[in-house]
């Protein structure tokens, strides 16, 4: 740790939303920089997940906490029954696409909070050691006292909470190369400190293009995905990392709630 410059909080979302999405994480944790994942309670394969990933003592767990799902063809709801949440759902009783059309339709935040609950509660059954808390799709902005609601309740629940924390490494001019050519521009141009990469490791495959929607098809999610695996495991990552004194980290190496 001595020659340590940056600390690289390497974090894979979508845990649990996919198989695809857990294998990838496993090989970005198993065989790259990966040290920590992000769990989505409400999606089909959190029961893989579990099965695959929860006894990874050494792997850092978070809830990845869902109220929107953005996807045209693959849909989700709340844990809750949608009677007990009913300003979170659409008419179908799964969440809206996206942040605008759930703050339009006045989310209430004692609804929003126990959903929540009832995610962590989900993903702590299934067996994962949950340590911190962020947000699928970034919705804090859409009810006025969400942020120190969630605030409250990551430290009523012990939790690191990761709007204290998400701070990305630096854009940097257009570069040559490819996605990890880019990234390591990144990790060249950042200061001394801390810093959050946020990828959702998984491979180019059929369950991954079944994703998609207007403006975003299912291929370009794959090809996309496929290479957000790949930036944590690329030997080129790898040898930089270790070269430049860039040490990737668990949230809890860096905060303690």
């Amino acid at each position: 740790m001595g020659n340590e410059r940056i600390r690289l909080i390497t974090r894979g979302d979508d845990c649990g939303s996919s198989k695809s999405a857990n294998r990838g994480i496993l090989e970005a944790y198993k065989e790259g920089i990966l040290k920590n994942t992000s769990v989505m309670a409400v999606c089909p394969a959190l029961e893989d997940a579990a099965e695959l990933l929860a006894g990874e003592r050494e792997l850092c767990f978070g809830l990845h906490a869902v109220l929107n799902a953005e996807w045209d063809r693959v849909r989700w709801g709340p844990v809750l029954t949608p009677e007990e949440v009913p300003t979170l759902v659409a008419a179908d009783g799964t969440f809206f696409q996206t942040t605008r059309e759930l703050c339009d339709h006045g989310p209430r935040l004692e609804e929003m909070m126990a959903e929540i609950q009832a995610q962590l509660n989900k993903v702590r059954r299934a067996g994962f050691n949950v340590r911190y808390a962020d947000l699928h799709m970034g919705f804090d902005w859409v009810n006025d006292g969400f942020r120190e609601a969630f605030a409250m309740w990551c430290g009523a629940e012990g939790l690191i909470n990761d709007l204290e924390l998400h701070r990305r490494l630096p854009k940097v001019d257009s570069v040559p190369g490819d996605p990890v050519d880019q990234l390591i521009a990144k990790l060249a141009a950042a200061e001394p400190g801390s810093y959050v990469l946020v990828g959702h490791p998984a491979y180019d495959n059929e369950e991954m293009r079944t994703l998609g929607h207007f403006g975003y098809d299912g291929e370009t999610v794959a090809r996309e995905r496929e290479w957000e695996r790949r930036i944590f495991t690329d030997p080129r990552v790898l040898s930089f990392c270790q070269l430049n004194g860039i040490v990737p980290a668990r949230y809890d190496e860096v905060h303690v709630p």
